[in-house]
């Protein structure tokens, strides 16, 4: 008995999560008609290579609150051939964190980082830790939500024939495999979760700004301790009116003006 409301618990909260993480990824497609016919003249600007028009239509999709990778991969596309780099990372960055498996998002925005004038080196990560993440990224948040799902259901089904085996070999082969099949659950769930929040999440921003003076504190008069190019990429620490206090990946950090910067 223990052992089902302990599945059942963790079947609720997987279940849960999938819709979180789905909600978080809605396609153009499930948009009122309105945005449909925006949708498309946004298409059809981009196809007689008016850039400016693609641009004007997938932003006002955006404004309106769609959200999806589709999108932000097209709106990239967009600002990339109108030769705005900034804004084309920022998007493909967007459109990564809510489809981190997609293999044509990571080439574009591999692309649009060789136009960048910083060359920045990031901190070493523990090799671990490096491993985990790209394993993770290699499914949606949707697609690890449904594979927990197919993971649990094995589980119960392992649990049954451990119940109900015959012999007490068979019965201790249902019982590992049981719990191989739970810890996938659970690896699976807490991808699931990781991704939909990295989704959400607002603590990276892209610089937009040509150039973006990173001052040593929060006014116009602060010292400028260096400089960063439109394209790259920072991690926002804190916020104080018009600036923010940035840390770029080798560990620097200042206060630049928050007009300079747009979040991931």
């Amino acid at each position: 008995m223990e052992m089902k409301r302990f599945l059942l618990s963790i079947a609720l909260v997987i279940v849960s999560a999938g819709l979180f993480a789905q909600e978080s990824q809605q396609t153009p497609q499930t948009q009122p008609q309105s945005q449909a016919s925006v949708w498309k003249s946004a298409e059809d600007a981009y196809s007689v290579g008016d850039f400016d028009g693609a641009i004007r239509n997938y932003e006002a999709l955006c404004k309106e609150g769609a959200v999806s990778s589709f999108l932000f991969y097209n709106l990239g596309n967009a600002y990339y051939r109108r030769g705005s780099v900034g804004k084309a990372i920022l998007n493909y960055e967007r459109a990564l964190k809510l489809d981190p498996a997609d293999q044509d998002i990571k080439h574009n925005l591999e692309m649009a980082r060789t136009h960048t004038l910083d060359k920045i080196d990031s901190v070493p990560q523990f090799i671990l830790v490096e491993w985990v993440r790209n394993l993770r990224n290699k499914l949606s948040s949707n697609a690890w939500a449904i594979l927990s799902l197919v993971f649990l259901a094995l589980t119960a089904v392992l649990i049954l024939l451990y119940r109900f085996g015959r012999s007490a070999s068979s019965r201790k082969v249902y019982f590992i495999i049981a719990m191989v099949m739970l810890a996938l659950t659970l690896f699976s769930f807490l991808f699931s979760v990781s991704l939909a929040r990295q989704a959400n999440a607002t603590d990276t921003a892209i610089v937009v700004e040509n150039i973006g003076s990173v001052k040593s504190s929060p006014a116009a008069g602060g010292n400028s301790i260096f400089v960063l190019h439109e394209g790259t990429r920072v991690k926002i620490l804190e916020s104080v009116e018009q600036w923010t206090r940035i840390e770029i990946q080798d560990g620097r950090q200042g206060w630049i003006k928050t007009s300079d910067i747009e979040v991931i």
